[in-house]
């Protein structure tokens, strides 16, 4: 009987940081990733944005056409937004009370990576690429949907741009 009990207290005593890591690992948010292609919607860098994301994580993309791209840090901390392309402008912008950084040009690329971004895209020609915890919202062309670009979360198949707003959440929450 000792040994019965023995063994079920070291099993016990075995099974308890497993339990505790398991929990810990649920409590914490699994990342979600987005990917648009292409996309466009109307109006250009004037109208509706492409898309905005607000993630702790990172946003990488690319405007093969004309575009703009607004940047806001949302967290204070070292990582710092890069833009690189031929032909870009900058000014600042102001969302709520955080200010940021406009570029606007063709054929440029950005990123930020690491802490908490609000990244808003507007134009044609964008790729871009989402990961962290967070939220997306996308807006495709109400005049040509089906020309839009396209877009996938979570490695889900690709779909055409909506021609009114999705907002989605970017990771479980």
């Amino acid at each position: 009987m000792r040994r019965i009990l023995l063994f079920l207290a070291g099993a016990a005593i075995l099974a308890l940081p497993a339990a505790a890591a398991a929990r810990a690992r649920s409590q914490h948010a699994a990342p979600g990733f987005l990917v648009v292609r292409n996309a466009s919607t109307d109006g250009g860098v004037t109208g509706s944005p492409v898309a905005a994301v607000v993630t702790r994580g990172f946003v990488l993309g690319h405007i093969a056409q004309e575009g703009a791209v607004q940047i806001y840090q949302l967290s204070t901390g070292s990582p710092t937004a890069q833009v690189s392309g031929v032909d870009i402008t900058r000014k600042l912008v102001t969302w709520h009370t955080v200010t940021g950084a406009q570029y606007n040009g063709s054929d440029f690329r950005f990123r930020a990576v690491g802490g908490v971004w609000r990244v808003v895209v507007f134009g044609a020609g964008v790729s871009l690429y989402a990961g962290g915890e967070g939220s997306a919202s996308l807006h495709g062309q109400v005049a040509y949907p089906r020309a839009d670009g396209e877009y996938s979360f979570d490695g889900a198949r690709f779909a055409s741009l909506p021609s009114g707003v999705l907002k989605q959440p970017l990771g479980d929450r």
